[in-house]
């Protein structure tokens, strides 16, 4: 009968009856084992074994090294080379790790500059928003538009109705928005305005010059370059225009004009020339225009 060996070819140790070593658990078999193994010195958690000896190969989870110490302290031990896939897979594993650690870092310090970056003033903003709407070319100048904005501001500072055009929408909503809620965006219109001018009794009050003709004698005023203001009852004016080339004949000689209002006021007054005033509503000169004859 073949009696098992007294010591274990893995570590040393003595064997029970069975044949398993109760240092590192290796069990007697017909052929010596080739494989990675417990390490018997416990100074990494496995060791590699070919044809039942201990070598310098141990490895921490899948991190491979060599440790000559821990296998000369075991009997049988050789030396082998360690495989260089797994050196190169640890180098590789702990690149991509770095890689990843650097990039979200990067990501974290990004969000963290734009979160504490500082913003641009609100008069940029106030003038990149009047760009984005259009409205700009209202000003003459990015200072003029920055001092208009603050003006409508300090107008509801000191009581003022909260109404305005879309630019001073935009100055509330930039500089003071505490006055945003209630603000009422006014409206704009081009009015159409006739002027008649009439000589039904043949007077010679008009002139006819080719296509076009004007006022003559007690109407001399009355012709092409003949202003039309439009002031609000308080005097200001808001805008102006003239009568323009008149058409038409020796009876009757009409002027075509046309200017824009913007509503908010409460009344509208139109002068032509010397010839008197003219008080609408907005919704009046909105509505049906402006017509007025004048001689007859």
């Amino acid at each position: 009968m073949k009696r098992a060996p007294a010591a274990c070819p893995y570590c040393g140790a003595d064997l029970d009856a069975g044949g398993t070593c109760a240092r590192c658990g290796g069990v007697l078999t017909p052929t010596p084992a080739t494989g990675w193994r417990p390490d018997p010195t416990a100074r990494y958690e496995g060791r590699y074994y070919t044809a039942g000896h201990a070598t310098n190969r141990v490895r921490n989870g899948r991190s491979e090294s060599s440790d000559p110490v821990g296998g000369q302290m075991l009997p049988s031990y050789v030396e082998v080379p360690v495989a260089r896939s797994s050196i190169r897979l640890t180098w590789l594993a702990t690149g991509v790790t770095t890689a990843v650690i650097v990039m979200v870092a990067g990501v974290v310090a990004g969000l963290l500059w734009a979160r504490h970056r500082p913003s641009p003033p609100p008069e940029v903003d106030y003038v990149q928003a009047l760009q984005t709407a259009g409205l700009f070319d209202q000003f003459n100048s990015e200072a003029n538009a920055v001092a208009h904005g603050h003006e409508v501001c300090n107008q509801l500072e000191h009581g003022g109705p909260q109404q305005g055009l879309l630019a001073d929408k935009i100055a509330v909503d930039v500089f003071c928005p505490k006055f945003n809620k209630g603000f009422r965006i006014l409206e704009s219109a081009k009015i159409s305005g006739v002027f008649v001018l009439t000589d039904s009794l043949g007077t010679g009050s008009i002139v006819v010059d080719g296509g076009a003709c004007h006022g003559t004698d007690g109407y001399a005023d009355v012709g092409r370059t003949t202003p039309v203001t439009v002031k609000n009852s308080k005097g200001d004016i808001l805008t102006t225009t003239s009568l323009g080339a008149g058409t038409g004949d020796s009876a009757n000689c009409t002027f075509s004009f046309t200017f824009s209002i913007d509503e908010g006021q409460d009344r509208y007054v139109v002068s032509i020339g010397r010839r008197g005033d003219f008080s609408y509503s907005f919704e009046q000169l909105r509505s049906h225009g402006l017509q007025i004859h004048l001689g007859h």
